[in-house]
């Protein structure tokens, strides 16, 4: 190639990169101006944009037996760091300043990156903050919680976990629960919702204490749609975290509503020890809003291997959980929902109990024991 054709090649490419950065931003900034409907959105992207890309994305990344999101994390400082090396060689052998070089091409990268991560986000999930909440989705009512339909759900709870009690090791499988609840999910999301969903069949586990040290224990990467629980908690709850995070893949952003979602599909689910340590998990929650006398007593009666399975988890929580880390990520996951229109923040987890007792109102979520 000629010199002049290398030159051209060189003017188009960096043309090319900048009109691609400014477009990129373009769009974030329409995006953060554009005034937007909860009506569109659930219309237009939780039925229509995401629901199709869910469906070609979460097979692909469901089909791999490591997680995609953890590889691309590893991989992405890795090929950053070898494109600055690159250019430190270069800026050497041309003899021109190093600092002034990889400064450029730093700049370049993040003026790029940045748009590129959000619009990223904004495709795959980050729209679905704006859909209208449950309640209204599903025409709950706003009465208040009374104490005493606390207790009755609990009492049906108990029933539900002493009767799929898993009684062996065999029967504390967790791939097995893990499908079972993702089949439950999509009859969940169907009959609620009226649209069908992809949820995996499987959750990725991380390196243990990956997501403990900052107390979180399970989460979903928006870029990949892969769900992921900490490979540090035992099997009951490691079930239980795994429904709450294939809520997520299903469609709902909101953390109540996803804890909702999680506790219908793993209540319903065909296998008996998915129904157990979903319903271990929301026992134990809808005790904590329970008085002291009362969450003390219904703690009390539950089965010795239940408390078993709840000290171990207690007990995963506390060795790897770091206080500085769990604080700061837990209040800057405070201001990211915020950010995204979630009102409540870190405390909409809370209003899973709340919802579980409106659908159990509205009889979508039939409880037996």
């Amino acid at each position: 190639m000629t010199d002049d054709g290398a030159q051209g090649g060189r003017f188009f490419a960096r043309t090319g990169f900048w009109l691609t950065t400014a477009l990129l931003w373009l769009l974030c900034g329409v995006w953060y101006f554009l005034p937007r409907q909860s009506g569109q959105v659930e219309l237009w992207y939780s039925r229509g944009l995401f629901k199709s890309l869910a469906f070609l994305i979460v097979p692909l990344t469901d089909s791999l037996p490591f997680s995609l999101a953890i590889t691309l994390l590893v991989a992405f400082p890795l090929v950053l760091a070898g494109v600055f090396v690159a250019e430190v060689i270069s800026a050497l052998r041309q003899k021109e300043k190093v600092t002034i070089r990889v400064l450029s091409r730093g700049i370049k990268i993040l003026l790029f990156l940045l748009p590129f991560l959000w619009c990223w986000f904004l495709l795959f999930w980050g729209i679905g903050y704006g859909r209208d909440p449950m309640e209204t989705r599903l025409h709950m009512d706003n009465e208040a919680v009374a104490e005493s339909e606390l207790l009755q759900i609990a009492d049906t709870l108990y029933g539900v976990l002493t009767r799929d009690l898993p009684r062996d090791a065999e029967e504390r499988n967790i791939s097995r629960a893990v499908r079972s609840i993702s089949y439950a999910m999509q009859r969940v999301v169907l009959r609620w919702e009226g649209r069908s969903a992809a949820v995996p069949r499987r959750v990725k586990a991380t390196p243990p204490g990956l997501l403990l040290l900052n107390g979180t224990s399970g989460i979903c990467s928006p870029y990949t749609l892969e769900a992921h629980v900490d490979g540090a908690l035992p099997d009951t709850f490691f079930v239980a975290v795994a429904a709450h995070e294939l809520g997520h893949i299903a469609g709902v952003c909101d953390e109540g509503e996803t804890n909702l979602i999680g506790y219908a599909a793993g209540l319903q689910a065909e296998n008996s020890y998915a129904r157990y340590c979903v319903a271990l998990d929301l026992y134990v929650d809808v005790a904590r809003q329970l008085s002291p006398e009362l969450r003390q007593a219904a703690m009390a009666r539950l089965p010795q291997s239940a408390l078993d399975d709840i000290r171990k988890a207690g007990e995963a929580s506390r060795r790897y959980r770091i206080e500085f880390f769990h604080k700061w990520s837990w209040r800057m996951y405070n201001h990211y929902l915020k950010s995204q229109g979630v009102k409540d923040g870190v405390r909409s987890y809370g209003r899973g109990v709340q919802l579980v007792v409106k659908a159990w109102r509205a009889g979508m979520l039939p409880l037996a024991g």
